[in-house]
């Protein structure tokens, strides 16, 4: 068992902070006595601080240190040293401390220093080398009470029980439950108990959930097999279509290759009529160019040589022209920059001109208004010698000094008269002042007398308004009810103390109500948005899951056909886009074709070096034969008609064709061109001509073999190829009303598969919005049954709710006492001031009551007034002689009065005269000044020469504005006639073009006639006839096949296509078996997991019951016995506390009734009942540790219960000395409890502490007796 050995202390409180007091604790009682203050209750403290770490109450800011000040030092150090013996045996020593230093603003600031619990000598071999266990203060706050074997809260509440804190054990129901639970030791269990239940509503939640997710998992499951099963059955589909796909495409491929094969074979005569179709296109297309070009043309004769070349050289020519324009503008601008430049400065300076003709003109005005300024100023002022018509400089300068100095005299003169009369006036104003001061006293008093008697009877009046009395006694009423109030809620308070646990799951079924409520709320306005989407209406947490169920089923079936529709749309655009596809590959097949022709057709043209088109090479190999055989036509026989003519010409010496004459010149020429055609006629000539005429025949043939192939490549550009381009722009048409369509059915069915989902994800939340209502029902059950109980003992208001009412009650009655303060503090005020008042109006009624004493002596003084009327009237015949006496002397001083207003009436005058003629005089002198300044600027500044040299200049600039416009108007006509030129050369250059244009349609025209001439078109036409017989039968055999093999292909591809979108769609479901699986298992789990949790917490909870129910037992048996061996009382038989951990309070029996002690026991009850909880308290919960520390318990006893406390106390000590760690440490003042324990034979020593001489604690130990 642990107990106390040793206990020094420095510095802390009354305690020297310069020596240390050590105290030794006996066995079995250790006595402390001593007078109050003298610093026994610090012992106690010292004990608690070193084994909890607390100070005591109210100590904060360093009132547990020794006092700097008092110590005269900046800082005190304090030090709390106890050796002890832990309940294994161990003797340990434990230091704790501290200090307190001044701060510069006078407070004091308290520091925790390093504190130390270690092992003493003897023990240090078993701790450790050093023997110091910690030297922090947390964790030796929470190591001594482990070693001492009891709870910190034990230290605190039973052991070492402050002197402040002694009468806990009556304390507020909701700290007396905390005070018990620390002691206990039920909070850790009691939070592990909340922690289960907290951590199963939890999971329970997550139960909830995890089972939704669980349903959904099901519903995917589901889905997952069904998407399974019809991916299967469109892999079969697919594959019957994907083999009659092949067949009807090789059948199509063998189609179009026979088709190719016939179309080959006609075409031949394809070409002859594409070719006459093209020559008659391009004949027409000459003659209509050719009519087009001479409607607006003008012939110009010459040949082409000759137009080109004027085409050519035309360009430069107007180049040039154009440059010599240019040229010419600069010039143009160069010129009117100048011009406008002239102007401007002839501008400028004609307003120079003007100003400076202005300001001459002015100047002359000025001398003349001057000299007519001073001859005036001198007529006016009397100033001579400046009366001529003309004034030079100097004159007008000396007329100037001389008005000045007049204007100085008349200032002088009237400042002087001024002055006097200022002071005249001055000196009357001073009178009147005085006069008006009189006058504005007597008005302020005769205000005074009256405002004091109009506050005087505002004053009553505020007073009878006021109804403070009513006011006060409402007020006192209204305190009395909100009292009784008061203790009516504190009576049900404590009436609802006793039913807590009923309160309690009453606040908690309404928490759990109000929660499921926001859940339901908080729910739907999340899934409202979505919900009213999807319906059309707002949720509504009774009919949301049916809803949503419904709507689920239509959402499902609307799915089914969508999927149908869509795969139908799909089928059909994979058609369209298969025959789409054939068709592009047909079409560039034809192109391919076609520029394979091409191709052959430009390489036969570069073998014969054509510059033309097939046709026109055929036309120039026509000509070359044609010449050819015109020139063998013309040698077969010619040699010897050439041979005879020329015999006969030499011979006759004249032409043999037409008989004329010729010299010997002619005969020379004539003879030599003969000669040259003989040499033509040759049979060497004749057989080249034949050789070429061969050559040209086979270039004929092989040129025509082009035609056909050209006219294979017209028809295949005119007909073929526009013919699959129209039905390929008819299935391109198509395509966008089917992609349309598969698209807006793939959008809908992707809108309801997306709402299919939302409403899964919803029914989830309607789900737990069903389940919430549910327990809210099952909730609202409970709380009927427990307000019914609850109202059926009185009342079904919780705690929380009373307490309200209780603080809203004091509050009240808290405002009503002030209101009440506040309404005495006014009518004191106002009592006061009515008191000042009465007093002023008690001395007014003084001076009246004066003035009724002077009315007495009226009586008196009217005959003292009749006497001294006779005296009157002696003396009125003697004042009327001295009337006549003052008559005459009067005369005299009337005039004298007149004289002296007829004085300053004339003063006036001349003042007024002086000051006029001063402003005057000024006035003029300003005028003056400013008329002599301007006339002197303008000499200064030489205007006058100036306006010569402007004049001057405006001429210069005349002539010279008059040249530049004469030189702009050349320029101007000569980029006119430039601009002509060039504005009538496009004309001119467009008419030789179109000459060149119409010679060469007219050659191209005739070209053309030529080889429609030269083709057969009966041969032709025959073969035309037997391809189209069989033509038209194979190509729809073709046809027929592409449209069965494309909307073959079309539904294999929609088929493929919904294919991919089921696996892409399975493939969301992956592993979802696995997941389901897993899931089960999960929440099976946790659903064992959560009863698991349900049975832990049940039996933990009665476990806490059961614990408290024997503790309290025990406790309660130790308390009877205590008190029925110590009270001296009559009456309270019994005390004890509930055993029910819901009932926080002692009570005692009286009459065989059980009341509360708190509010109806007395000091001394209340102090013994107190003292026997703590000794219970111990013996059941301090088992390990002996120790027990009574501050003062005979506070508040009367000497028969401070007997009997001896009496027991002695009993307890007997009983327990036997073990000898058993400690009772008893501090009291008393020293006839000191002298009774004494005598009991219990104790051999005790200690006293007392106060030295320096008023500091001392602790002596004295021997008993």
């Amino acid at each position: 068992m642990a107990h106390v050995s040793k206990l020094a202390i420095r510095g802390i409180r009354s305690f020297d902070d310069k020596q240390i007091s050590v105290i030794e604790f006996f066995s079995p009682v250790t006595v402390i006595v001593g007078h109050n203050g003298s610093g026994k209750t610090t012992i106690i403290e010292c004990l608690k601080y070193a084994t909890t770490g607390d100070q005591p109450p109210n100590t904060r800011g360093g009132a547990f240190v020794h006092d700097p000040k008092i110590a005269n030092e900046k800082e005190v150090k304090a030090q709390v040293k106890l050796r002890f013996f832990a309940a294994n045996g161990a003797r340990m020593v434990v230091v704790r401390n501290l200090s307190v230093s001044v701060s510069k603003n006078g407070t004091l600031k308290m520091k925790t220093l390093e504190s130390i619990l270690a092992a003493s000598d003897e023990n240090t071999d078993r701790i450790g080398k050093r023997g110091v266990i910690s030297t922090k203060c947390a964790e030796l706050d929470a190591e001594i009470p482990h070693l001492l074997g009891v709870s910190k809260a034990v230290l605190e509440n039973v052991i070492f029980c402050h002197q402040e804190d002694s009468y806990w054990p009556l304390s507020e129901p909701a700290a007396l439950k905390k005070k018990f639970d620390d002691i206990f030791e039920a909070t850790k269990y009691t939070k592990a108990l909340d922690n289960i239940k907290a951590l199963r509503k939890e999971r329970m939640a997550d139960l909830k959930a995890e089972t939704e997710r669980l349903q959904s998992l099901l519903r995917e499951k589901e889905h997952a097999d069904k998407l399974k099963t019809r991916i299967g059955e469109m892999n079969t589909l697919i594959a019957s279509l994907t083999s009659e796909y092949e067949q009807l495409r090789a059948a199509y491929d063998q189609q179009v290759r026979s088709n190719q094969h016939l179309n080959e074979t006609g075409s031949k005569f394809r070409e002859i009529y594409m070719k006459v179709d093209q020559l008659n296109q391009r004949k027409e297309q000459y003659k209509e160019e050719l009519n087009l070009a001479r409607e607006n043309l003008q012939e110009i004769t010459g040949t082409d040589e000759e137009l080109n070349e004027r085409v050519r050289t035309y360009d430069t020519h107007i180049m040039r022209q154009k440059q010599r324009r240019t040229v010419e503008e600069g010039r143009q601008q160069d010129t009117e920059d100048e011009l406008a430049e002239a102007r401007s400065e002839h501008v400028r300076l004609v307003n120079v001109q003007g100003q400076l003709l202005a300001e001459e003109q002015a100047q002359v005005q000025r001398i003349a208004d001057r000299e007519e300024l001073i001859r005036d100023i001198a007529s006016r002022h009397h100033i001579k010698g400046f009366e001529s018509s003309q004034l030079e400089r100097d004159q007008v300068i000396q007329f100037i000094s001389t008005l000045n100095d007049a204007k100085r005299r008349q200032n002088v003169e009237t400042d002087k008269l001024q002055s006097t009369l200022q002071t005249r006036v001055t000196s009357a104003e001073r009178d009147v002042d005085a006069a008006r001061l009189l006058t504005s006293r007597l008005a302020d008093l005769n205000a005074d007398i009256e405002e004091k008697r109009r506050r005087l009877e505002r004053a009553r009046e505020d007073i009878r308004n006021a109804s403070h009395e009513e006011k006060i006694a409402e007020k006192n009423t209204k305190g009395r009810s909100l009292d009784l109030r008061r203790d009516e809620l504190n009576a049900e308070l404590r009436t609802l103390s006793l039913q807590a646990d009923s309160r309690a799951k009453l606040d908690l079924h309404r928490a759990q109500v109000r929660a499921k409520e926001t859940e339901i709320k908080t729910t739907l306005e999340v899934c409202n948005p979505k919900f009213r989407k999807l319906v059309g209406v707002d949720a509504r947490a009774e009919t949301m899951e049916q809803e949503l169920d419904r709507l689920s089923l239509e959402k499902e079936r609307e799915q089914s056909e969508l999927e149908t529709q869509a795969a139908t749309a799909s089928k059909n655009l994979q058609a369209a886009q298969t025959s789409l596809a054939s068709l592009r590959a047909q079409a560039k097949a034809k192109q391919d074709d076609i520029k394979s022709l091409d191709r052959r057709l430009q390489a036969g043209l570069k073998d014969g070096e054509y510059d033309g088109t097939v046709n026109d090479a055929i036309d120039a190999a026509n000509k070359e034969i044609g010449v050819r055989n015109e020139d063998l036509g013309k040698s077969a026989g010619s040699h010897d008609v050439y041979k005879r003519l020329l015999q006969t010409g030499k011979s006759q010496k004249c032409c043999p064709l037409c008989v004329r004459g010729m010299n010997p010149q002619e005969l020379d020429k004539f003879e030599k061109t003969v000669t040259e055609a003989m040499k033509k006629s040759t049979p060497e000539a004749i057989k080249n001509l034949q050789l070429e005429l061969q050559d040209w025949e086979v270039e004929l043939k092989r040129l025509q073999e082009l035609a056909v192939l050209a006219a294979s490549k017209n028809k295949l550009e005119t007909v073929e190829l526009p013919s699959i381009q129209k039905e390929l722009s008819a299935k391109e048409a198509e395509i966008p009303g089917l992609t349309s369509e598969a698209d807006e059915a793939s959008a809908q069915l992707s809108e309801v598969t997306r709402d299919l989902k939302e409403i899964a994800a919803m029914q989830q939340h309607a789900a737990s919005v069903s389940k919430a209502q549910k327990d809210i029902a099952r909730l609202k059950q409970e709380i009927t049954a427990l307000e019914n109980d609850l109202l059926a003992s009185g009342t079904a208001k919780t705690a929380d709710e009373v307490q309200a009412e209780l603080d809203k009650v004091s509050a009240d009655l808290r405002t009503n006492e002030r209101e009440k303060q506040t309404l005495l503090a006014d009518r004191d005020r106002q009592n006061t001031a009515l008191r000042t008042l009465e007093t002023e109006l008690h001395r007014l009624e003084l001076e009246e009551s004066e003035c009724r004493n002077q009315l007495r002596d009226k009586d008196e003084l009217e005959r003292r007034i009749a006497e001294m009327k006779t005296e009157i009237t002696t003396s009125n015949a003697r004042l009327k002689e001295l009337d006549k006496l003052i008559a005459e002397a009067q005369v005299p001083i009337e005039k004298l009065d007149r004289e002296h207003k007829e004085l300053e009436r004339e003063l006036n005058a001349k003042i007024s005269q002086a000051q006029k003629t001063s402003q005057e005089l000024n006035m003029s002198a300003d005028k003056l000044e400013s008329m002599n300044k301007a006339i002197e600027r303008y000499v200064k500044h030489g205007q006058a020469r100036r306006l010569k040299e402007v004049t001057q200049q405006i001429e210069e600039q005349e002539k010279k504005v008059q040249d530049l416009a004469l030189a702009l108007e050349k320029v101007r006509t000569t980029i006119g006639e430039i601009d002509k030129e060039i504005g009538e050369a496009g004309a001119t250059m467009a008419n030789l073009r179109e000459n060149l244009r119409v010679h060469r349609l007219m050659r191209e025209m005739a070209s053309t006639q030529a080889e429609l001439d030269a083709i057969d078109m009966e041969e032709a036409a025959k073969a035309k006839r037997i391809w189209t017989e069989k033509w038209n039968v194979e190509k729809q055999k073709e046809t027929d096949l592409q449209t069965n093999y494309s909307h073959i292909g079309g539904e294999l591809s929609s088929y493929k296509s919904q294919l991919q979108t089921l696996e892409n769609d399975a493939r969301d479901f992956k592993n979802i078996h696995r997941k389901y699986r897993d899931q089960l298992v999960k929440v099976k789990l946790s659903d064992m997991a959560n009863n698991d949790l349900e049975k832990y917490a049940k039996a933990l909870d009665n476990a806490i019951m059961k614990y408290h129910t024997l503790k309290m037992q025990e406790v309660n048996d130790t308390m009877r016995h205590l008190w029925n061996k110590t009270y001296q009382g009559t009456g309270e038989d019994i005390v004890r506390r509930h055993s029910d951990p819901a009932e926080n309070s002692v009570v005692m029996t009286k009459d065989q009734v059980e009341m509360d002690m708190r509010g109806r026991c007395s000091a001394g009850q209340k102090m013994l009942a107190s003292i026997i909880i703590r000794l219970a308290l111990a013996d059941s919960f301090g088992q390990n540790c002996g120790i027990l520390a009574l501050d003062e318990p005979t506070n508040a006893l009367d000497t028969e219960n401070i007997d009997a406390l001896a009496a027991s106390l002695v009993d307890i000590i007997n009983e327990r000395r036997n073990h000898a760690n058993f400690q009772l440490i008893i501090i009291t003042h008393d020293e006839n409890f000191l002298r009774r324990l004494g005598q009991s034979n219990v104790m051999e020593y005790f200690w006293r502490v007392v106060r030295d001489s320096r008023q500091k604690s001392i602790i002596e130990r004295h021997r008993f007796g």
